[in-house]
């Protein structure tokens, strides 16, 4: 559809095609340089297309639609323990698996330690970058602690029974 303008210098009625529009038309007839509107259209179809889209709008809500009952209603099924952002991480924390290697680690066995501190390294770093639920945090850093702990006090009983057969060879 062509903008039509008048142009400032002979008041001539011109027709430009919608391609130029924000651009300067030359009038035929005087030779005066005028700006070229933008047509509605053009500025409506702009303003649409850099309004951000925030989906298809519903003219009439669902009657049924659980989207204001409660968590536990609106998804009988779900976890007691979901996050109360409605499960919108893609991850869930491994917090009591963590805590329990690291219980493991501290009681008997060095691997169980160092498992604890690489997952709840890798936990932790999930749950800063928001790709896990974050719910498990602080139960995620005492498993991680404690494998760092027993991971310390292997190296401790390893330096030590290094150091006593290297006395008693001394000796």
């Amino acid at each position: 559809m062509p903008i039509e303008l008048k142009c400032a210098g002979c008041g001539q009625m011109l027709r430009v095609a919608d391609e130029h529009a924000g651009k300067k038309a030359r009038c035929p007839n005087c030779g005066t340089i005028t700006d070229v509107p933008w047509s509605s259209d053009i500025v409506s179809a702009v303003e649409d297309a850099n309004r951000e889209w925030t989906g298809p709008v519903d003219p009439a809500p669902d009657p049924n639609s659980y989207a204001d009952r409660p968590a536990a209603e609106a998804n009988p099924y779900a976890s007691p323990i979901a996050p109360a952002t409605g499960g919108a991480f893609a991850k869930s924390h491994r917090s009591g698996v963590v805590l329990m290697f690291g219980i493991l680690g501290i009681l008997c066995c060095l691997p169980f330690g160092i498992a604890a501190w690489v997952m709840g390294a890798s936990d932790l770093s999930e749950m800063r970058s928001g790709r896990m639920d974050p719910s498990g945090e602080s139960t995620t850093r005492v498993g991680m602690i404690l494998g760092i702990v027993s991971v310390g006090f292997a190296v401790l009983w390893i330096l030590l029974n290094i150091g006593l057969v290297a006395a008693r060879h001394h000796l």
